[in-house]
C-alpha cells in the first residue's frame, strides 16, 4: 500500500496490530514467577536508549558488550559460539567505531573474535559524520557496533538463502548485546538508518561484504 504524500497516513503505518483467532478455543499456558530469573528482569528491562549522555563510555562495558559474541568451543568442528548460526558458518563480522570511550582513541575496529582483541583500521575522529553512521534519530552514542555480513561464506552453502540467514544471525547477535546493556545499566538502540556506503568506505569492505545492522551504545 503506497501512502499519498497529499493524503492522511493510513492506520497501519501508524499503530501494532496483534494477531488472533477469536472463534477458536484458547488453552491458558501456566503463570510463570519471573521474579527470581535475573535474565527475565534483563528482558523486561530491555528499551531503546536514543539520546546518550556525554559521559565517556568505559573500555570494559564496550568490551563486555562485544564479549557477548565469542567462541565457547574452539576445539568442536565447527566451533560452538554464543549464538546460533545457519550451518556454522558464522558469515556476520562485527566491527566497532569508537566516538566516546575511556582509553580508546577514537576511530574504526573490527573485532577479532577469536583473539578477542581490537585490530584498528583507522584512527580518526568521525564525529562530524555520526549522521550518516547512526541515523538522524539517534543522538551522541559513544560508539557505533557495526554487523557486516561476508555473504559467499553462507551462499556456498544455502545459495540465496544465505542472506536471509545473514539477518537472522544479525539478529541473534544483537540480542545478546541489548541484554548485556541492561546489565551494565548503559543505554543501547539498534539502527539500520546509516548510509551504506559511507560506512562501507570506513570500515574499507570488499565487494562481497556489506553492513547489513548497527548497535549503539553509549551511557544514558
Amino acid at each position: 500500500m503506497q501512502k499519498d504524500p497529499e493524503g492522511p497516513v493510513p492506520i497501519s503505518y501508524i499503530h501494532v496490530f496483534h494477531k488472533e483467532y477469536p472463534r477458536f478455543k484458547k488453552v491458558d499456558l501456566p503463570t510463570i514467577d519471573y521474579s527470581d530469573s535475573e535474565f527475565e528482569t534483563a528482558l523486561d528491562y530491555r528499551e531503546s536508549t536514543r539520546s546518550f549522555s556525554d559521559d565517556p563510555l568505559k573500555l570494559e562495558h564496550l568490551s563486555k558488550v562485544l564479549q557477548t559474541c565469542r567462541i565457547v568451543d574452539p576445539n568442536r568442528n565447527p566451533e560452538r559460539r554464543t549464538y546460533p548460526s545457519g550451518g556454522a558458518r558464522f558469515p556476520v563480522e562485527l566491527y566497532v567505531i569508537c566516538y566516546n570511550v575511556e582509553n580508546l582513541p577514537r576511530g574504526v575496529y573490527h573485532y577479532n573474535i577469536r583473539n578477542r582483541n581490537l585490530e584498528v583500521l583507522l584512527e580518526k575522529d568521525l564525529n562530524t559524520r555520526r549522521r550518516e553512521l547512526i541515523s538522524e534519530y539517534l543522538d551522541n552514542p559513544a560508539a557505533s557496533i557495526f554487523l557486516t555480513t561476508v555473504l559467499p561464506r553462507s551462499e556456498i552453502k544455502y545459495g540465496h538463502k544465505g542472506y536471509t540467514y545473514s539477518f537472522i544471525e544479525a539478529g541473534h547477535i544483537g540480542q545478546n548485546m541489548q541484554i548485556a546493556c541492561v546489565e551494565l545499566g548503559i543505554g543501547c538502540c539498534s539502527v539500520s538508518g546509516f548510509v551504506d556506503d559511507t560506512v562501507s568506505e570506513l570500515l574499507d569492505l570488499v565487494e562481497d561484504e556489506f553492513p547489513i545492522y548497527s548497535i549503539c551504545i553509549g551511557n544514558r
